[in-house]
């Protein structure tokens, strides 16, 4: 890749400035040159966390629609319809292919990046979470950061730093001390418990979330009604616009893990996102 990819402070007349958001919240601020392949980018954003099973990851951008719109891996960077925006152009590096369970994968780096993947998207809000539930994920995020309990005014402290707390969960209470006291219930129950064991039982219960590894795409019938089309490795589902929760139909089922792998992985390698709205909209109508 040399030549192809320089660090910013490097004075160059070619290429363009990109920034890589990491699932740990660093950034890569890069230099693309043009011949960069998608590949090549992933492999070296790989490589910042000695990264082995690299297949369930890819780099992506939010496009116009704000559909998160995954590079091709076989294209040059520059190659894609990026927003047209001045300043860097805004990449993140994150879960692309879900699975059932963490308990199928290898290598600790991956099921750690799992596990910061799983944590951004509930801050984020991309995961529908019942507060009650979010206070005993954020229990098992301190267990995991900070280890055992130490006192109610450190976990007070820490939860004001942490991405723990998403804002829906605390709208639905009179207060953040009373947010707060709910997580230290939970917390003070997982004394003795390992960074690793958090980890587990954290995702042991997200990956029981029904919108959990769910691509959402908006299409429209031919009524001209909105709804949402779920991708997963569970299937191909339809869902009313306002519950991306309970299914209304299941467009398409995936009974094995290797066809729903393959599938998945069919409709967007080698795809932009229009492309497979374009598929998704023909399975809808054929429904």
């Amino acid at each position: 890749m040399e030549g192809l990819l320089s660090p910013m402070r490097t004075k160059m007349t070619e290429g363009r400035r990109c920034q890589v958001h990491l699932l740990d919240d660093r950034k890569l601020e890069l230099l693309v040159q043009p011949k960069l392949l998608a590949k090549e980018l992933l492999d070296l954003v790989a490589s910042h966390f000695n990264l082995k099973e690299k297949e369930y990851f890819g780099i992506a951008f939010t496009d116009e629609t704000g559909h998160l719109n995954w590079l091709q891996l076989d294209r040059r960077v520059l190659e894609h319809d990026f927003p047209k925006k001045s300043g860097p152009v805004v990449l993140y590096f994150c879960v692309r292919f879900y699975i059932e369970s963490i308990s199928y994968l290898k290598d600790n780096a991956t099921i750690e990046l799992f596990f910061l993947n799983a944590k951004s998207c509930i801050y984020k809000e991309l995961i529908e979470v019942d507060s009650e539930v979010v206070f005993e994920l954020a229990a098992y995020i301190l267990q995991e950061a900070k280890g055992d309990f130490s006192s109610n005014e450190v976990v007070r402290n820490e939860l004001k730093k942490l991405p723990a707390l998403p804002t829906p969960a605390l709208k639905e209470h009179p207060s953040l001390a009373y947010c707060e006291d709910r997580v230290i219930e939970h917390y003070k129950k997982l004394n003795g418990q390992t960074r690793g064991q958090a980890i587990v039982n954290y995702m042991s219960i997200v990956e029981s979330l029904p919108t959990y590894g769910v691509h959402y795409y908006a299409v429209k019938d031919k009524q001209g009604i909105p709804w949402w089309l779920g991708l997963s490795y569970k299937g191909i589902f339809q869902y009313d616009y306002h519950d991306k929760v309970k299914p209304r139909k299941v467009s398409v089922y995936f009974s094995t893990k290797v066809w729903a792998c393959h599938t998945c992985h069919s409709l967007s390698q080698g795809c932009d996102v229009h492309q497979i709205l374009a598929l998704i909209h023909v399975i809808f109508e054929g429904c």
